[in-house]
């Protein structure tokens, strides 16, 4: 029972992350591209799911940091992906 009453209380989505995202919003008026750094190790996971949605249509370019810390064989696998 009280273990639930916590489990009501943890919101998923916390308010600085909410805030966050508005700012962005409203930021991008005055952005000609997009700029996304990813973890080249782990490029998906690194990403922000919501990302397509909160640019539409403004240009992005897909930065893989890390490089040297990747298999340079997955990380050219990701390359093509990305290119596509």
């Amino acid at each position: 029972m009280r273990g639930e009453k916590i489990l009501d209380k943890i919101n998923w989505y916390p308010g600085h992350m909410r805030k966050t995202r508005g700012l962005i919003q409203e930021s991008l008026r005055l952005v000609d591209v997009v700029i996304e750094l990813l973890d080249a190790r782990i490029p998906m996971s690194s990403s922000n799911p919501d990302i397509g949605k909160i640019i539409q249509k403004i240009p992005r370019v897909i930065v893989l940091n890390k490089s040297d810390l990747a298999d340079k064989d997955a990380t050219s696998d990701w390359i093509n992906y990305f290119k596509e």
